[in-house]
């Protein structure tokens, strides 16, 4: 297992380094492809006032739904982006740290982030010529104090370069510190859960898993969107502190459940309870009330029965959702395998009211033989043969990282009947 992993993080860090290149490329062809039948930009992602305006207003656009056509704008030319939280005025800098054994040396301080997910304002064209009302058009009866969209804040570390050096330094090369930074999957994430064609009911009341949570991005999100409960899980103790703390800064930290011993208790050396984070900002909705569980945990992909038997999880969800999974052969079976527990679990407590969904983010020409694997291994384990899949194309840019230009993000939809 553990040649296993090394091998996988070892991949993982050889594409993270070399995706900007390749999928610069492909998102230019991609471009060209649907430049030609380009509609107006419909979605707008929108930064906090606190940001210099250089940064505000970027434009991530949906390029298709499915096969259908797709829609374009104009490029923004201005790049104004930044990867270390220390810059004075761009980041707030929090009262929590991760302790570790080299911390004289690389203290790791987190930093708070604050992102606005929304609308372009008024009603958009989808690309198959229906119309999407805005969320508040869409949701008059139900979330009347809310503005349009949401805004959200994330607790992460100064930069994922640092959370490198300290791993190096404990003497552990080969421990992931992606899940540091935020990624454009997960922006093309929140973006798509955020302006879905059903209003955010993707998710709301649902009972939602969330594969390698990172600093906890989409699982807050989906817990201000009305989850009913929301399971951040992540390989990294450290990981699954910042999305811990990530939920208490937007208000919930009346129903985020304690960290686990393994994420509390680093290496022998006690971290700061994340409840006693200053500068909460109540972000709840009335639908983000309906929330009744937040929690943060370490999982394995390739462990999942000793995650069963230790956390005692019934493990019955409605939505699962990840970012960047399927980047290797050996996660497919492993990534479906977690899947198809979540789905039968789910059929074997009654809920088959409405139909399960997989929600995966991924750049589009990336590996597609792997989608192709998972779905075949998913049928096969559980015997459903009606598995729709939807794709959608989204552009994005990141605010949190330097300006790698508009990466192209597909969102994969799967839903089990």
């Amino acid at each position: 297992d553990n040649i296993t992993r090394t091998r996988i993080t070892r991949r993982r860090r050889s594409i993270k380094q070399c995706i900007v290149t390749e999928e610069a490329r492909k998102n230019k062809r991609i471009r060209e492809m649907f430049s030609t039948t380009a509609s107006a930009s419909s979605f707008r992602f929108h930064l906090p006032p606190r940001l210099p305006l250089s940064l505000r207003g970027r434009s991530p656009r949906f390029l298709s739904i499915s096969n259908s056509e797709g829609g374009g704008g104009e490029e923004d030319k201005h790049h104004d982006y930044l990867r270390h939280r220390s810059t004075p005025g761009r980041y707030e800098r929090t009262n929590l740290k991760l302790e570790h054994a080299c911390s004289d040396h690389y203290p790791l301080d987190l930093f708070r982030a604050q992102l606005s997910f929304c609308f372009n304002g008024g009603s958009t064209k989808s690309l198959s010529g229906g119309e999407l009302g805005t969320k508040r058009e869409r949701n008059t009866s139900d979330d009347d104090d809310e503005n349009v969209g949401i805004e959200m804040s994330v607790i992460l570390p100064e930069s994922e370069e640092l959370v490198a050096n300290v791993f190096s330094a404990l003497g552990k090369p080969d421990e992931d510190p992606h899940w540091a930074d935020v990624w454009h999957g997960g922006i093309a994430l929140n973006e798509y859960l955020v302006s879905d064609e059903s209003g955010g009911s993707l998710v709301r009341g649902k009972r939602v898993l969330e594969l390698g949570c990172g600093v906890g991005l989409t699982g807050v999100l989906c817990a201000m969107e009305g989850a009913m409960k929301v399971t951040m899980t992540d390989r990294e103790p450290f990981a699954c502190y910042c999305a811990a703390a990530s939920a208490v800064a937007n208000g919930f930290a009346s129903v985020t459940k304690a960290l686990d011993e393994d994420a509390s208790v680093v290496d022998g050396l006690a971290q700061m309870d994340v409840g006693l984070l200053e500068g909460v900002v109540d972000r709840r909705s009335r639908s983000s009330r309906k929330c009744e569980c937040i929690e943060a945990k370490i999982m394995d992909w390739f462990k999942l029965d000793e995650y069963l038997v230790k956390e005692q999880d019934d493990f019955a969800y409605d939505v699962v959702i990840a970012c960047d999974c399927l980047y290797c052969e050996e996660a497919v079976e492993a990534v479906a395998s977690i899947v198809f527990k979540a789905l039968s679990r789910r059929q074997q407590h009654g809920a088959t009211s409405s139909p399960f969904t997989f929600l995966l983010a991924d750049p589009p020409s990336r590996f597609p033989q792997n989608h192709e694997k998972f779905l075949k291994i998913i049928r096969e384990k559980s015997g459903v043969k009606d598995v729709k899949r939807k794709d959608t194309l989204l552009a994005v840019r990141n605010p949190c990282q330097e300006d790698e230009g508009e990466i192209i993000v597909k969102i994969c939809k799967y839903a089990f009947r």
